[in-house]
């Protein structure tokens, strides 16, 4: 899907956990009730006022206003109808349409019960991989103040955001093995690693598992939204990006990586 493909419709986890983050879905129910006229139609609004380069955004510049208020309102007003009518305009005419918001992880059950015979491709990577990719994207982000200010206790901010990481990490390996259970034809757990290390390999195992022919274009691909890498610097599969990461993570944030998810680490196999 590329940039913008996120559309962030359920709410997220942050500080630790410990709070929760408003997605789409709640600033839409804030807007209006789907159920009324006027409650889609501030809904739908909304939408077209969103200016971010993301999902909504490219539905709001894209979209024909009229075409996709009406669906709205032919829809059953439902959350789950906007959602889909959302995904089928960003789309864009192809037959298959999605979203890839990794947070909705944490809605899979939601997702399977609005979508029956959806399909789940979780892409999985090693923890210290991810926290250097958002640690680095949040330095070229005007941040608050406050922020700025925690991250020159450099040493006592590492430890923090790293560990809001590894609570993570493990808290969506406690749903990996929950969905395998229940949601076994369903559920697919793609490893970021093995898809850069054999791509032509793994693409086909995921093509099995949704059920459509592989082919070779879907090998063609250019490195996006890199956290190292300009914007489409890249062709292909970026075979260093696989470790990339060890360059710029702190040894004693390693060790700390280590000790809370050592386990949990070398069961996925990857290397302390």
């Amino acid at each position: 899907m590329g940039i913008g493909g996120e559309s962030q419709f359920f709410g997220d986890r942050r500080r630790l956990g410990l709070l929760r983050r408003e997605g789409y879905r709640d600033r839409f129910a804030q807007l209006g009730d789907l159920h009324t006229d006027e409650g889609a139609k501030r809904v739908v609004d909304s939408i077209f006022t969103i200016k971010q380069n993301n999902f909504w955004g490219k539905i709001a510049r894209g979209a024909d206003y009229e075409q996709f208020l009406n669906q709205v309102l032919a829809s059953d007003r439902s959350e789950r109808a906007l959602l889909d009518i959302a995904m089928s305009f960003f789309a864009d005419g192809k037959p298959i349409h999605g979203e890839k918001t990794p947070a909705h992880i944490y809605a899979v059950p939601t997702l399977l019960q609005w979508y029956p015979n959806a399909k789940i491709i979780h892409t999985f990577r090693d923890p210290r991989a991810v926290y250097i990719s958002n640690k680095r994207k949040y330095e070229k982000r005007q941040l608050p103040f406050l922020s700025v200010k925690l991250r020159r206790t450099k040493m006592v901010f590492e430890g923090y955001a790293s560990l809001d990481v590894m609570l993570n990490w493990r808290r969506v390996i406690r749903l990996h093995r929950k969905y395998q259970r229940h949601y076994p034809n369903q559920y697919y757990l793609s490893r970021y690693e093995d898809l850069i290390a054999t791509p032509r390999a793994s693409v086909e195992q995921l093509c099995a598992f949704l059920g459509i022919p592989f082919q070779e274009e879907m090998l063609n691909q250019m490195v996006l939204n890199s956290s190292f890498l300009p914007k489409n610097s890249l062709p292909g599969f970026d075979t260093q990006a696989i470790y990339r990461w060890r360059d710029h993570l702190n040894p004693q944030i390693n060790r700390w990586f280590v000790f809370w998810c050592g386990r949990q680490l070398q069961e996925f196999g990857y290397q302390p």
